[in-house]
């Protein structure tokens, strides 16, 4: 096996990455010449001059921070996320005794408002006043998130909403597809629903009405 080579110090002319090669391979300098922990001096923006301890306990504060934070969003997530299934769940137990689309977009509408906070659920079917307009908002992947013009939430919602989230009710067999309307989701903040957001609630919730739709009296 050949043997790493370690370059002689003494017969280079020093430079950036040759000082950076010689402290990875000597990590105990600096305990070995305590006084430069101190005594250099490390250009800072708002402090103008620091020493390499402060720099040092500086990155670690910066790390604690991040981490702090990245902690912080993932026990948002799992907040959203246990929201998110139990609404859900109970969408599923209350559309167990719809007899009508009627009845099925109040039982949404209930679970929507109590446990998600949100203006309104709508079902909108291709009769509805608005049912084009929405549709033009919808993406390859039949939803949309974000806002709309406010004469179209006027129409559409019976509250003031700053923000929705849309998904195409369709439901697929074997032999064909079947579209039955588009699920209409109204938050009041304007920045409750944006483009970026996952889809994942309304879809599931799109799949779900689907396999209830077929057995309810159109009206």
């Amino acid at each position: 096996m050949s043997k790493a080579l370690t370059p002689n110090f003494d017969e280079l002319e020093l430079d950036a990455e040759l000082v950076k090669e010689y402290l990875q391979q000597n990590p105990d300098f600096f305990l070995q010449h305590p006084e430069l922990v101190t005594q250099l001096k490390i250009p800072h923006v708002a402090k103008g001059a620091i020493s390499l301890l402060e720099k040092r306990q500086e990155v670690q504060r910066d790390k604690i921070t991040l981490m702090e934070e990245e902690l912080t969003s993932l026990m948002g997530h799992a907040r959203a996320n246990e929201i998110i299934f139990k609404a859900i769940s109970q969408i599923y137990i209350s559309l167990v005794g719809c007899q009508s689309i009627s009845d099925l977009e109040q039982a949404v509408n209930k679970v929507c408002q109590e446990h998600l906070y949100l203006v309104q659920f709508r079902l909108l079917q291709p009769e509805d006043e608005a049912y084009l307009h929405l549709q033009a908002k919808l993406n390859s992947k039949g939803t949309y998130l974000g806002r709309l013009k406010a004469d179209l939430m006027d129409v559409v919602f019976d509250q003031p909403a700053g923000s929705v989230a849309l998904i195409e009710v369709v439901h697929e067999s074997e032999d064909d597809e079947q579209i039955f309307g588009i699920g209409a989701f109204a938050a009041k903040q304007h920045d409750h629903f944006q483009p970026h957001m996952d889809t994942f609630f309304i879809r599931e919730l799109a799949r779900l009405l689907s396999q209830h739709f077929v057995h309810l009296v159109r009206e």
